[in-house]
């Protein structure tokens, strides 16, 4: 039986000022570029459905010159497997941990 490794949003919110910098300094992109990715994938789930697939992840990730394999991995590996699992999966705990208040629901399409 594999060994389930734990998503590293999921204790977001509780890590400590080191520990939250720890984690800042090992993510594939800057936060303000993850917030922006967040951001830029409500704006389209909103006008059209998820297809299941990191699509407009992709587009934001290629458009802003941002290293694809290692942020599409790490979305991924933290249970974002398509746009609207980013924004139901990562987004909430992201938000959470930087005291967000636009945290919105996103229905899976």
């Amino acid at each position: 039986m594999p060994i389930l490794r734990k998503r590293e949003v999921e204790n977001l919110a509780q890590l400590s000022g080191e520990e939250l910098e720890a984690f800042l300094k090992r993510l594939p992109a800057g936060q303000y570029d993850i917030e922006d990715l967040f951001d830029f994938l409500e704006e389209k789930l909103e006008k059209e459905a998820c297809n299941h697939s990191l699509r407009f992840s992709m587009q934001f990730i290629m458009e802003n010159r941002l290293d694809f394999p290692k942020v599409s991995s790490w979305l991924q590996q933290n249970g974002g497997f398509c746009d609207c699992k980013v924004l139901k999966e990562i987004t909430p705990e992201w938000r959470k941990a930087f005291d967000r208040e636009d945290t919105e629901e996103i229905s899976e399409n």
